[in-house]
């Protein structure tokens, strides 16, 4: 019996060997779509992963990681280089990790060459033929359903395209927002299109910063059209089957989180016009502030008999509530003002662009009022239960279809009981259904 220990240690000793210690499993969702589809685990290897290598198919990665020509570029032309992929992995940039607050695509890191022009001189891209695809498509069918205004739509299928040659990452944006439309247009390919919008949203961001962050008489106007198209990505990320995320989180959930962040990026617009609007009046896109720039800011904003009696009920929801301090009072008294002057152009100017008149009102709005949003703030979130009304007469548009119901659901679950008085009005013209006041 004490000869058989020495035996039994042993084989527990072989044993030990053999159980290795697992290595730690790190969850991806980064993988190419063919991966996706086999339901095994991608190596995310670029430009093509060595499962579809050895599968003998091609790659989705392809799309967005074209294949380096063997020869050597010239040498009289200067190389570019990509935007590097994050410290943690292999994946590009996604727009959610451009728009966090520790994103290493930083103004500052930039590889941009510096021009003699004060500007960065356009860089060699690698287009694919997707790419292509997105371009084409943007300039035949996007662009003559963006604006209703033929003058608009002029300058967003051929100015803004001829802006884009140089300035890649307004390119990389009008490919992005093609690429939303027609995961809408060919959902058999709605994936493949979406892994193209969301890389060229991210690539388009990681430049823009550097540009803006040095915005000169040369590039304003490529990024004022940048910033003119950016809330389309806002709004078509919203997912109509889930609490809008546009204003504030639902939940505590970080990715929900960095979705707000879409609004402070539109809203940069405004900073952007009243910096360079100088130049910005007298450049390739002037014909964009004609109809705008005659409009006197202290004009009276006259409305339907009807619409001013909601208006006049909305503003009592604050000014006769003990609870509200005087300083709150004020930023809702200017935030209904932005929203009454919606409503009125609508009324008195047609000719105008519907879209960015009730597109503008995001930009209007102060800061303050924002944060008693992200907060939750009752009359606040009022005010953007009238502003659904306005939205929804968007509904024609792709991205738009759904998003003023959705918000509208979203605010209501958040405000709860007891204000009916002052729901009522917005959720019958959104909803088209009678509300009964008990």
């Amino acid at each position: 019996m004490e000869g058989a220990q020495p035996q039994d240690q042993v084989a527990a000793e072989v044993t030990a060997q053999r159980v290795k210690p697992r290595r730690p499993h790190h969850k991806s969702r980064n993988g190419c779509l063919q991966c996706k589809g086999r339901k095994i685990k991608c190596g995310e290897e670029k430009p093509t992963c060595k499962k579809c290598q050895s599968y003998g198919t091609e790659c989705s990665f392809l799309q967005t990681y074209p294949l380096q020509r063997a020869l050597p570029p010239p040498p009289t032309v200067l190389s570019w280089t990509d935007p590097k992929p994050t410290p943690t992995g292999s994946r590009p940039p996604t727009i959610q990790s451009m728009l966090s607050p520790d994103s290493p695509f930083t103004p500052n890191s930039s590889s941009a060459i510096s021009s003699p022009m004060g500007r960065s001189s356009p860089p060699p891209e690698n287009y694919t033929m997707q790419d292509l695809e997105l371009l084409h498509f943007y300039t035949t069918t996007y662009s003559d359903h963006f604006f209703e205004d033929p003058k608009l739509i002029e300058i967003y299928r051929t100015t803004v395209v001829h802006l884009a040659f140089d300035y890649p990452f307004l390119m990389h944006e009008i490919m992005s927002v093609a690429a939303l439309n027609l995961a809408i247009l060919r959902p058999q390919k709605r994936a493949s299109y979406l892994h193209a919008s969301d890389t060229h949203a991210a690539t388009g961001l990681s430049l823009f910063h550097s540009e803006i962050s040095n915005l000169n008489e040369h590039n304003c106007h490529a990024c004022l059209a940048f910033s003119a198209l950016i809330f389309t990505n806002a709004w078509a990320a919203q997912d109509v089957n889930k609490p809008s995320t546009l204003f504030f989180s639902a939940s505590s959930d970080d990715e929900d989180y960095d979705q707000i962040k879409w609004i402070k990026l539109q809203r940069g617009t405004k900073a952007l016009i009243s910096t360079a609007w100088p130049t910005l009046v007298n450049g390739p896109l002037a014909a964009m502030f004609v109809p705008w720039k005659d409009l006197d800011p202290n004009r009276a904003d006259p409305l339907p008999e009807d619409e001013e009696r909601r208006f006049q009920e909305l503003a009592e929801s604050w000014s006769v509530a003990s609870t509200v301090s005087e300083e709150r009072r004020k930023i809702l008294d200017g935030a209904l003002r932005d929203t009454r002057r919606v409503f009125s152009m609508l009324t008195l100017f047609p000719e105008l662009s519907k879209i960015t008149i009730i597109m503008a009102w995001l930009t209007q709005i102060s800061d303050e009022y924002l944060e008693l949003l992200e907060h939750k703030f009752p009359q606040a979130i009022l005010i953007v239960m009238y502003y659904c009304i306005v939205l929804q007469r968007l509904e024609s548009a792709w991205w738009m279809k759904g998003k003023a119901e959705n918000l509208m659901q979203t605010m209501i679950d958040v405000l709860g009981s007891g204000w009916e008085r002052w729901t009522r009005w917005p959720i019958e013209k959104v909803f088209h259904r009678q509300v009964q006041l008990f």
